[in-house]
């Protein structure tokens, strides 16, 4: 998850919103139910440079499948 490779690089202090997020069953369940139900969802947080927004939005079916896969996911 990309999230987690961002709070790699952070700071401790800045990056204990998104570990939070992380570690919290309902944030990520949260982000997969808006996607069952054909919604995007979006995580934003910040440090003291910069606003990280991550954003997730269901597939529309059209998305391009790789040779040797039988889907576009999981990537």
């Amino acid at each position: 998850m990309r999230v987690t490779h961002l709070t790699e690089q952070l700071d401790p202090d800045h990056a204990a919103t998104p570990v939070l997020w992380l570690t919290d069953q309902d944030g990520p369940e949260i982000a997969m139910d808006a996607l069952r139900w054909g919604e995007s969802y979006s995580l934003a947080f910040s440090d003291d440079q910069a606003v990280y927004v991550f954003t997730v939005q269901p597939g529309t079916g059209s998305e391009p499948v790789l040779p040797g896969r039988e889907s576009a996911w999981p990537m």
